[in-house]
């Protein structure tokens, strides 16, 4: 999804925005108000899938809980797959996730060495 809003920042412009070249300096552009609500709709859901344990000391008493494993599953991949299904899947997923981290990290370095836009 970073991806996705860091490539479309140079084609499209949301109404009452002001265009820019450089998706690095997209977020200048909206301010700090949505920035902010980003980092604090982070802090409600962390704290909401905790239990309201989000101290380090107290955030992993439950043995039960799995990093990421939020029990969303809305199109029912996991139904009905083995545990070697399932820890596959998540190798994947983990997988496409840190290939993800790279491309993002690629094309924000892209921005900040040559100055100019991705494409």
């Amino acid at each position: 999804l970073a991806t996705l809003g860091f490539v479309t920042t140079q084609f499209v412009t949301l109404p009452g925005l002001e265009a820019v070249a450089d998706s690095n300096m997209a977020p200048t552009v909206v301010g700090p108000g949505p920035m902010l609500s980003i980092v604090a709709w982070g802090g409600i859901m962390e704290f909401w899938t905790n239990k309201g344990d989000v101290t380090m000391l107290k955030m992993f008493k439950d043995e039960n809980r799995i990093p990421g494993n939020l029990g969303f599953d809305p199109l029912g991949l996991a139904v009905g797959k083995t545990d070697e299904e399932m820890a596959e899947l998540e190798l994947n997923e983990l997988k496409n996730g840190r290939l993800a981290m790279l491309a993002i990290g690629g094309m924000i370095h892209h921005n900040w060495i040559t100055g100019g836009a991705l494409f």
